[in-house]
């Protein structure tokens, strides 16, 4: 069955790139309904993020009931890939006139080797090497040249109030948090254990009462849900994770 609906594909690209583009649509409608400018927003954002549109949607609304509160401290995205979201971020504090600031983290190598924690279909990922090393395996790798791109050539975000930040989350979070300060939304998409425990270690306490956190790979990656829950369960803290899309939940801390 699966080798005739690749013969299928093969003699009928033009056909399938149409069903493609229409399912995409048939999407998009379902999330921002007659909402013409989410869709045009979603639109643009759509080859800079591998985030479905439920969760693109999700994001846009926690961001606005925070500029709505006027919720004081930074956006910061931990995985960024090709910065769709912190796109999408960056804007809502740009069009709400507030000035806060986007700090931005990512390796712009992939992620790194996961742990055994990660579970098989990471190390399958790896080449069943799971040894934890902060070395690129050649997955899930932006380029900083498209964050730019969207940040400041399609959507003009100041430069100013944008901080992009190279380098391995446990190398370059700890000697940034002190600058980062006061978080108003933390968003988590570094796929392994080992990446999420870090993000949610350091930075977790810079989030202010009432701010979001939201977990992009909750749903599907082993090792980030395992990561997150021991988190909860060490630090005692029960919050109501919320379904956001495919794999993504968040919470507003208490």
């Amino acid at each position: 069955m699966l080798e005739g609906t690749k013969q299928w594909v093969k003699k009928r690209p033009a056909l399938f790139r149409f069903y493609l583009w229409l399912l995409d649509r048939w999407k998009l409608f379902r999330v921002t309904g007659l909402n013409l400018s989410k869709a045009r927003l979603f639109r643009q954002l759509r080859p800079y993020t591998m985030v479905p549109y439920e969760g693109l949607s999700s994001l846009l609304t926690l961001c606005v009931d925070v500029e709505r509160r006027n919720l004081g401290g930074a956006y910061v995205e931990c995985g960024v890939w090709n910065g769709g979201c912190s796109a999408l971020m960056a804007r809502t504090a740009k069009r709400s006139g507030h000035a806060r600031r986007t700090w931005l983290f990512d390796s712009f190598e992939g992620v790194p080797e996961p742990v055994e924690l990660d579970g098989a279909e990471a190390k399958r990922l790896a080449l069943n090497n799971a040894s934890g090393r902060l070395k690129a395996i050649g997955h899930f790798v932006g380029a900083l040249k498209n964050v730019e791109t969207i940040l400041f050539r399609e959507f003009r975000i100041d430069p100013e109030r944008v901080q992009i930040v190279k380098g391995w989350f446990q190398d370059t979070l700890p000697s940034q948090k002190d600058a980062v300060g006061p978080i108003a939304l933390l968003r988590l998409d570094g796929d392994w254990f080992e990446s999420t425990k870090v993000c949610l270690e350091t930075l977790y306490d810079n989030v202010v009462s009432g701010g979001y956190v939201v977990i992009d790979d909750y749903g599907h990656w082993e090792g980030c849900r395992k990561a997150v829950d021991a988190f909860f369960l060490e630090r005692k803290i029960q919050v109501d994770l919320k379904p956001a899309g495919y794999s993504v939940v968040y919470f507003q801390k208490p």
